[in-house]
């Protein structure tokens, strides 16, 4: 009789031990770590970051982001913010748990601020602090689903991507009026002027590491550019400042396939694009790497001839953006 209950129980079918919890907690994303990094990650990205870590006066400025500044806006966001549930902001929540599910990342705390009237969207981490994504309400009333999960996505690969002090770090610098400025700022020294070109360098690379998070993150990856460009042409202001109107998907997806046709060092982009469409050229690339398909299997499949390696996708990504690698 307990043999025929255990058959037709599904409850009791679960494997409730500790090991499976834990496999399913941490995810399997460390399958797709190569070399240190992720495999999606844009190489200039990490190489960067390594320099900034060996440069004068980076581990003083990290010590108080880590313990001071971060800690102070976690408390600021726990306090006074909304978090996101499946009763509060469902919407948000549900993106959020499609974004973590496909990027094999554990669920981040999501916060929405209503005290800041502006179309924002950040991460954090530290040692101290569990993972978070802080989005605006302005966002939250006038994005679409698809524009909420790229900007969610890209913020999910920031966090597993070890972001979130380096960006913190570009805070102290006086980049433009429009940077974002935390609830507090611990370091009082001048950052050294290796150190900030070394973080805006950096910040080129991690926009693409991001997007191709969100690339992955996106029920059809193929409207990253319409998506985007939406998106800013409604007054997105990111993280940095930057912002940008009149940009334009149909010239962009109409330039991707100029420069498909083209080799790696035969590419030359036009002088006349902004940084953000470099960007953005540059994120595209990535619709035909093989570590897209690597993600997200349900996408079936490209034939070999189109489909292009991390590295000739990096290689692609640097020429377009205007670097040639870091």
């Amino acid at each position: 009789m307990s043999e025929a209950i255990e058959n037709t129980n599904p409850l009791l079918q679960i494997d409730t031990g500790f090991r499976s919890y834990l496999n399913a907690y941490t995810r399997s994303y460390q399958n797709h770590i190569v070399d240190g990094q992720l495999d999606y990650a844009f190489e200039s990205d990490f190489a960067v970051r390594q320099k900034i870590m060996g440069l004068s006066g980076w581990g003083r400025l990290a010590k108080a982001i880590n313990t001071a500044d971060i800690s102070a806006e976690a408390k600021h966001l726990f306090m006074k913010c909304d978090q996101a549930g499946a009763l509060k902001y469902p919407e948000i929540y549900n993106i959020v748990k499609k974004c973590a599910e496909r990027l094999e990342l554990n669920l981040p705390i999501v916060f929405v601020r209503n005290d800041i009237n502006k179309p924002l969207v950040y991460s954090i981490a530290s040692d101290l602090i569990d993972p978070c994504i802080v989005l605006t309400e302005w966002l939250v009333k006038s994005c679409t689903e698809d524009e909420l999960t790229l900007l969610i996505g890209c913020e999910c690969g920031r966090l597993q991507n070890n972001h979130s002090a380096f960006n913190w770090a570009f805070t102290y610098l006086n980049y433009n009026k429009n940077v974002y400025k935390p609830i507090e700022r611990s370091s009082k020294g001048a950052v050294s002027n290796q150190l900030v070109c070394s973080l805006i360098e950096w910040v080129r690379y991690a926009d693409i590491t991001a997007d191709r998070a969100a690339i992955i993150c996106l029920d059809k990856p193929g409207r990253f550019c319409e998506i985007v460009c939406s998106l800013y042409n409604k007054g997105f202001i990111d993280f940095y400042g930057r912002q940008a109107q009149g940009l334009s998907a149909a010239m962009l997806n109409s330039l991707t396939q100029v420069y498909a046709a083209q080799s790696a060092r035969a590419l030359k982009v036009e002088g006349s694009l902004s940084d953000l469409e470099k960007r953005f050229l540059a994120s595209n690339e990535f619709l035909t790497c093989e570590a897209l398909f690597e993600w997200r299997k349900d996408l079936g499949n490209l034939p070999s001839a189109q489909k292009t390696t991390n590295q000739s996708c990096d290689v692609r990504a640097s020429m377009l953006l205007g670097t040639g690698g870091a």
